[in-house]
Formats: C-alpha cells, structure tokens, sequence
C-alpha cells in the first residue's frame, strides 16, 4: 500500500490513500526522517519512504508550475 503524507497534526500524520481517501498514522510509525510530501509504503509492517516515486512526483509537481507561468 502506498501513501503520501499530507500533512503532521499533532502526533500524527494525516495521509492519501491511492483512492483518494485520508488516514492518520501515528507518527512513531514513519521514518524519523518521513516529511510532508513523501511517498511512503506500508511492506512487512514497516513504513518506509519511497524515495524514486517521492522524486518522480516532486518533479511532476514542478513542471506543472512551471507550465503555468510559460506564455
């Protein structure tokens, strides 16, 4: 199951599910290092960042700002 973290309320970090939908996980769960933005993955009951999608996605993300300020 892959997840990307939204944002961190409290102890938690608020997540989208691949359907869109949102769940909390505590935050002692996720990598000491996991910030909002990464994607993570929940194999053999561990969560750990996937650092190539987190990327790929990062840049997607950029090259639509971009596009939005080109003429």
């Amino acid at each position: 199951m892959t997840y990307i973290i939204d944002r961190f309320e409290g102890s938690f970090a608020v997540c989208e599910q691949e359907n869109g939908s949102f769940i909390t996980i505590p935050r002692f769960h996720l990598p000491k290092e996991a910030k909002e933005g990464d994607c993570i993955q929940y194999i053999d009951n561990t969560y750990t960042i996937n650092e190539d999608e987190t990327n790929a996605r990062s840049i997607r993300i950029q090259e639509k700002l971009n596009s939005l300020w080109e003429d």
